[in-house]
């Protein structure tokens, strides 16, 4: 059909070849690099994540941990600890409970936690400074990780009184408690 010279056919078969290897390197061969390039960089930071997340794991235990060591120690040695008779059993060996004006429990749920707070809130009226300070004494070496939350200590009595050696104390106390074990 055409009259094509050999030269022609040489030139227009390297032309034919020379297209044939240029497209099928652009859409072939350059592909396959570009997207193992993607795979070692996407791999890289996987391995950078993973080795985050193994750290945040190990932080996570140890924090864990150190928790559960709080847990033990949060649970005393007594079945059914209660603050509210523990804070009553410690007024009575110190000796003033003519001077407690109330004492005041509350409880509240921690959210999405397996443990309550547990609240008493004691009004103590005109006692002398020895037997709050034996009180305060025996609360706070009982071991029974009670902590006192707030104190408002003011003067007992008026100015003409003949004893002005007594006070007023408002001793909030908290503890932690499981769930469970109310």
């Amino acid at each position: 059909m055409f009259n094509i010279s050999i030269r022609e056919k040489k030139i227009l078969i390297s032309g034919i070849v020379f297209v044939v290897l240029f497209f099928g390197f652009q859409f072939g061969i350059v592909p396959v690099f570009d997207k193992r390039e993607n795979l070692t960089r996407i791999l890289k930071d996987k391995q950078i994540s993973l080795e985050e997340m193994f750290d945040l794991q190990q932080q996570f235990f140890a924090v864990s941990n150190r928790f559960d060591i709080k847990e033990q120690t949060l649970a005393p040695g007594k079945k059914n600890f209660s603050l509210f008779s523990f804070l009553d059993s410690l007024v009575q060996q110190s000796n003033i409970k003519e001077n407690v004006v109330y004492m005041k429990p509350l409880t509240k749920k921690l959210e999405k936690s397996k443990y309550m707070l547990v609240t008493v809130k004691v009004k103590l009226k005109d006692l002398y400074l020895k037997e709050f300070i034996d009180f305060l004494y025996r609360m706070e070496s009982s071991g029974n990780n009670v902590v006192i939350t707030s104190l408002s200590l003011s003067k007992s009595g008026s100015k003409s009184s003949k004893d002005k050696n007594r006070l007023d104390a408002v001793i909030e106390t908290q503890a932690l408690k499981l769930k469970g074990k109310v």
